[in-house]
């Protein structure tokens, strides 16, 4: 059987990532810092067949990192590994506590990059394996009053395009996705406006989109009709999306 490590699998995107993981036949390794969540998802998805365990760990601790890659080391090695968790700071730059800053940071860019290495130095990424790094639409569209969050998004984009080519003789393939507003608990807490949550992407969807890339090799994945226009779009005509987006969020972030 295949296996699949998720971070970020208790809920959101990861569960549905999970729960598409075991539809394809994997058996799932799911990381969250939330145990009670943890717990429910996984009487949930076993309930319906899936092989799932969960390890807990806060990927914004340094430590409990290091436990962690300790811990999957004498893990059995895994054919698909997906960086989902994430976390975010909303608000004027110059205002957000600098610890909250620097979380966003180590649970989005940081942590990614250790996990991987600390798997790779095990051989604990199967040859003909893949590696998912889920960046963000504000790769291409900018994130005004999320500027740490976009960067560590950026970040994780710039690090798999070059993970890449260095996994290649080893045929580890790294896919990136770039998805843009998704319908979970983690947008509507910091979105300015949920007036509209409902032409969000379901995660399901999200998650079918990202399993049929991983399964046809794909380098990148931007999911959705509209978010391939807002890329494009950020591409040709940057000044304009960023007037866009600084109407569609930031004003409203500082009320106007």
């Amino acid at each position: 059987m295949r296996r699949a490590m998720i971070t970020g699998a208790a809920d959101g995107i990861g569960r549905a990532l999970a729960e598409y993981c075991a539809g394809a036949g994997y058996s799932i390794l799911g990381v969250d810092v939330d145990a009670a969540r943890s717990a429910v998802t996984g009487r949930d998805l076993q309930a319906q067949g899936a092989q799932i365990r969960f390890l807990q760990a806060d990927l914004g601790d340094a430590p409990a990192l290091d436990l962690l890659v300790a811990q999957l080391a004498e893990e059995a090695p895994v054919d698909l590994l997906i960086h989902n968790a994430g976390i975010n700071a909303v608000g004027r730059f110059e205002t957000l506590p600098m610890e909250r800053q620097r979380a966003v940071m180590a649970v989005n860019f940081t942590a990614p990059m250790i996990i991987t290495a600390g798997m790779l130095a095990f051989e604990r990424i199967r040859p003909g394996g893949t590696v998912v790094f889920i960046s963000s639409l504000s790769h291409f569209v900018g994130y005004p009053g999320a500027a740490v969050y976009a960067a560590t998004k950026d970040g994780l984009a710039a690090y798999g395009r070059s993970l890449r080519v260095a996994l290649a003789p080893q045929r580890i393939h790294v896919l990136v996705v770039f998805p843009g507003p998704t319908r979970t608990a983690h947008a509507r807490r910091y979105s300015p406006d949920n007036s509209r949550e409902d032409k969000r992407m379901p995660p399901t969807e999200l998650a079918g989109q990202i399993l049929r890339a991983v399964e046809r090799r794909q380098w990148t994945l931007i999911p959705g009709w509209g978010n391939r226009l807002f890329a494009i779009a950020g591409r040709i005509a940057p000044r304009l999306m960023e007037q866009a987006m600084r109407k569609i969020i930031y004003e409203k972030l500082r009320g106007g």
